[in-house]
């Protein structure tokens, strides 16, 4: 199971994101978001935990947690979720669908063809 982990303190490194889940069950990976350009972390990470049991116990026992300032958000993802397509690449998993264009990078999802513009024209 795929969990998001965010509210991160700064100092927060993969090994610890492991360790603080592996009190709870088996932990396949751990990884937190860095920035690409600077590699500073991001507040965020992602844990894999295999057994659905342990990763909900995890998840129960450390949603709003305090780690440093803010309370942890914890939450499991659905494989159709935008942040499970970032984990699993992250994690160095399968490519699966492609984030281009996701809000992962940034980006506002494109308008509908058919959608009406300001200018009262339909778009094309």
């Amino acid at each position: 199971m795929q969990i998001y982990v965010g509210n991160l303190p700064a100092k927060t490194t993969d090994e610890s994101l492991r360790k603080m889940f592996e009190e709870y069950g088996a932990v396949k990976a751990a990884t937190i978001g860095t920035d690409k350009k600077t590699d500073k972390p991001l507040g965020y990470g992602f844990v894999e935990m295999p057994v659905k049991s342990e990763a909900r116990k995890a998840i129960e026992a450390l949603r709003g947690k305090k780690l440093g300032k803010e309370p942890l958000l914890v939450r499991a993802l659905k494989p159709d979720d935008d942040f499970h397509q970032h984990a699993v690449a992250m994690q160095g998993g399968s490519k699966g669908p492609s984030t281009k264009g996701s809000f992962m990078k940034g980006n506002i999802a494109p308008r509908a063809g058919g959608a009406v513009r300001r200018s009262g024209k339909r778009g094309g």
